[in-house]
């Protein structure tokens, strides 16, 4: 559910079997970013492809969506990214751009929420992971997971319209999901270098208003999918595009 970063669309991510990796002393690999100002900015966009957000009443698509990071530098190291999911209504052609349950016209409100992707894990050269339940590094520092965060009594909405009027109403609040994983991939040959993220997150917690929804009951069956393009920037108005990379 979530052109630009999409959450996590929906705003930011099937477990795989990292277990015995992490037995082994998994080590933390914080995303190096070439930025001098002290704040590595970052621009996503869907891939090529539409992200999906899957519940029980039906799925979640949007043709356009912009996401925008920001995180803290330093000694070239970004070590936490807080990503903002935007889901325009209407694409940039003035078509409608959110589909759900199979209602043309949805409206996505953000309400604040942003994604945080804290420290993520090693799983090979240039490749690391975040998953729900992270790791704990050779420091003692628990790190690798991904986060819905909302400000209190707000979550993401998700509002699909049949001739105008509203169909139901599907709220996603704060969570760190419990199923799933996201995976962090330098792009090879992109210059400056950028990134790439598999997002397959389960087990997503949401409620709704009306049956397509899932009315009031909260549920634990909701999947994101999709891949994302990370570019990296220096100025908070992303024009100066810099390279970033996982070790």
């Amino acid at each position: 559910m979530i052109r630009n970063y999409k959450v996590f669309g929906l705003a930011v991510v099937a477990m795989l079997a990292f277990g015995a990796f992490m037995a082994q002393g998994a080590s933390a690999v914080p995303l190096t970013c070439e930025s001098g100002s002290g704040t590595c900015y970052t621009t996503g966009d869907q891939n090529g492809e539409t992200h999906k957000f899957t519940t029980a009443g039906g799925s979640i698509t949007c043709t356009e969506a912009v996401f925008t990071g920001s995180g803290a530098v330093a000694g070239g190291a970004v070590n936490e990214q807080t990503v903002t999911p935007s889901y325009p209504t209407t694409t940039i052609g003035g078509a409608s751009n959110c589909t759900a349950f199979g209602f043309a016209g949805a409206h996505i409100n953000n309400n604040g929420c942003t994604y945080t992707f804290t420290t993520p894990v090693s799983i090979g050269v240039g490749e690391v992971t975040w998953t729900p339940n992270g790791t704990v590094d050779p420091s003692g520092e628990n790190t690798g997971s991904p986060h819905l965060v909302c400000p209190t009594g707000k979550s993401i909405e998700i509002t699909p319209t049949f001739f105008g009027a509203s169909v139901c109403t599907q709220f996603v609040g704060a969570q760190t999901p419990t199923g799933g994983h996201v995976v962090g991939k330098n792009v090879a040959g992109s210059s400056p270098m950028d990134i790439k993220l598999e997002i397959t997150l389960k087990e997503i917690h949401y409620t709704g208003t009306g049956s397509s929804c899932g009315n009031s009951e909260t549920h634990t069956d909701a999947t994101l999918t999709g891949n994302s393009t990370v570019k990296c920037y220096s100025d908070s108005t992303h024009k100066t595009q810099v390279g970033c990379t996982f070790s």
